[in-house]
């Protein structure tokens, strides 16, 4: 979601994508022939963030902001990002969400209705929070019903705590930039994966601590779910466990699993993470059934990304067991790239799909 603090449109955004194992920056420029890729960064860590609960509802975050400064300021110098403009992710499992129907009224009168009820909904005082909504898409009312509008709107609210928003707020002013506005991972990924194509989408996210599905729909997120104990650190501890091997032994496997083209080895390595990959499966399924209750329209497509999708049989996998065409995105599908890159931007792909969602959001109406 987006919570804009300044209106000012340039002609070149940052999105800088701080998470669990590192940060993403991107940095993209609005050109005559379209939004090209003026340059990238990213830096790999294990202390910049943690996400503290196990709930993905307002969890707290314990960041290191001083060494996040330190390092952006190193990175953005290094890499010689040098606009201002900054649009930054805040972590899903940081945030509230919740999808609300109201009557279909002017904009004015449903910004009041939404206030109204928000009260409801966010489980913390308002004052507490900073919270935006959009609406997802106008659903017919039943026959049934005998009110005078014929349509209602299906509605997003999405909610974040103010001492998370300050820590971003924060660390921005120390770098000297300006911030313009602050959003959650799915929006991020909707608009860099999906953008405005039409039918309904799964974004299934692969981090380090969790795995998010989105729904995207018709180019609108309708939803975001979360799976704890689902991302690359379980699959490392998987390894460890199957192999009897400690984790650093293990994540040095993981990664050359990734890479392997031995058939014999991806079998066996893939058996082992096997019962992680089902219960994503399962979860996908619960979450297509759920939408084509409520809307009467099934996925047509998932599209995965995260630092986890590289995994050899995993595409394959997923598409047998849900009977769904199922890719790895490709976050610069709508980005004008130097072509002496495409091999190296093709394969670290999957790791900047919100740093370049974010950074699209700048050139956006």
């Amino acid at each position: 979601m987006m919570f804009n603090l300044f209106k000012k449109k340039s002609h070149s955004y940052l999105g800088i994508d701080i998470g669990t194992t590192g940060i993403r920056v991107v940095q993209l420029m609005q050109t005559e022939k379209g939004i090209k890729l003026e340059n990238y960064a990213y830096l790999e860590t294990k202390e910049y963030l943690e996400v503290k609960g196990e709930h993905a509802s307002f969890n707290d975050i314990k960041m290191s902001n001083n060494k996040i400064v330190i390092d952006l300021r190193n990175v953005i110098m290094k890499a010689k990002l040098d606009t201002k403009k900054v649009i930054m992710s805040i972590p899903t499992a940081s945030a509230f969400s919740s999808t609300i129907t109201l009557p279909d009224v002017s904009e004015s009168e449903m910004a009041k209705a939404v206030d109204f009820e928000a009260r409801r909904y966010i489980p913390i005082p308002l004052n507490e929070v900073v919270f935006d909504w959009s609406v997802i898409k106008k659903i017919k009312k039943a026959k049934k019903d005998s009110s005078d509008k014929k349509f209602e709107n299906e509605i997003l609210l999405v909610a974040i705590s103010k001492e998370t928003t300050n820590k971003y707020v924060n660390i921005v002013k120390e770098l000297g930039l300006e911030l313009v506005s602050l959003e959650t991972e799915p929006f991020s990924l909707a608009r860099c994966l999906v953008g405005k194509d039409e039918g309904v989408f799964a974004i299934v996210d692969m981090g380090n601590k969790m795995t998010s599905i989105s729904i995207v729909e018709n180019g609108s997120l309708s939803g975001s779910h979360s799976i704890s104990g689902t991302g690359g650190e379980e699959i490392t501890k998987m390894i460890s466990r199957g192999f009897n091997v400690d984790l650093n032994r293990a994540e040095k496997l993981k990664i050359d699993f990734s890479s392997n083209k031995n058939s014999e080895v991806e079998n066996k390595m893939f058996d082992i993470i096997l019962p992680m990959v089902n219960i994503l499966v399962s979860e996908i399924n619960n979450v297509n059934d759920l939408h084509f209750v409520n809307n009467k329209e099934k996925v047509k497509k998932i599209i995965l990304t995260g630092g986890s999708v590289g995994i050899p049989g995993l595409v394959k996998h997923l598409t047998k067991e849900l009977d769904i065409p199922v890719e790895v995105g490709n976050s610069w599908k709508n980005i004008i790239c130097n072509t002496a890159l495409h091999d190296k931007l093709e394969k670290n792909s999957p790791f900047f799909s919100v740093a370049v969602g974010l950074a699209l959001r700048g050139f956006e109406k």
